[in-house]
Parts: structure tokens; sequence; C-alpha cells
């Protein structure tokens, strides 16, 4: 019954984001956004300018699996505790999950993104 509710809490936000911005992945990726500069510092600013949105809508349209593994941790493998205990766990799961599926996208779109593609220069291009 508990992940009932939380597959539609989260259908819920991502509708929520679709109607209000567009796309169903704004809450999702921008939450992870601080990390992704972290480790990618200005490269992620070069591969928003072109890939922004399909990376906000990949992640939320993938965000939904992320309740599984946090539902999982938290909830059946956890021994019976507090249920503040159960939520935070699970938020932080969940949270770790959308971090890691933003990583994924962003190796995904690094070689892909113009400003980031290794230039040949002229003198290379005519010796070969």
């Amino acid at each position: 019954m508990t992940y009932l509710l939380l597959i539609i809490l989260t259908y819920l936000m991502m509708a929520a984001n679709r109607r209000l911005l567009g796309i169903p992945g704004f809450f999702y990726y921008n939450c992870v956004r601080p990390f992704l500069k972290l480790a990618y510092r200005d490269r992620v600013n070069r591969v928003e300018e072109v890939y922004y949105w399909d990376m906000a809508e990949a992640v939320g349209e993938k965000a939904q699996w992320a309740i599984l593994p946090s539902y999982l941790i938290a909830i059946d493998i956890l021994p019976q505790m507090e249920w503040w205990i159960h939520a935070i766990v699970f938020g932080v799961i969940h949270y770790l999950w959308w971090v890691f599926l933003s990583f994924q996208q962003m190796k995904k779109y690094i070689p892909q993104t113009p400003a980031l593609r290794p230039r040949t220069s002229p003198s290379r291009v005519q010796q070969a």
C-alpha cells in the first residue's frame, strides 16, 4: 500500500512539473544540479546550453524508477523502526538515485555537446 502511495505522489509531482513548466523533471534535475556543478564544473553550463530540457525530461521520466530501490531498502529490508527513520532513509536513497541518473545523463551528453568536442586544427586535417 505504501508503495502505491509513493508511486501516486511521484506521478502527481511529475504532473505538476509538466503542467507548470512543460517538462516532468524540472524539479528533479534542479535538485541535483549542485552536485553536477561540483563534479563537472563549467562543462555543466555548456551542456545545459544545448541539452538542458532533454536532460531534465529524461531524469524526470526515470524518477519513478527511483522509488523501487528506495522503497525496498527503506521499508522492506530495514527492521521495524520509527516511521520517520524509514522516511529519511527513503528520501536519501531516492535522492541518491536522482543524482546517479543525472550523472549518467551528463556523461551521455558531454561528448555530444559541440562546445566540448575536441577541435582539429586545419594543419592536422591537411596532413592526414
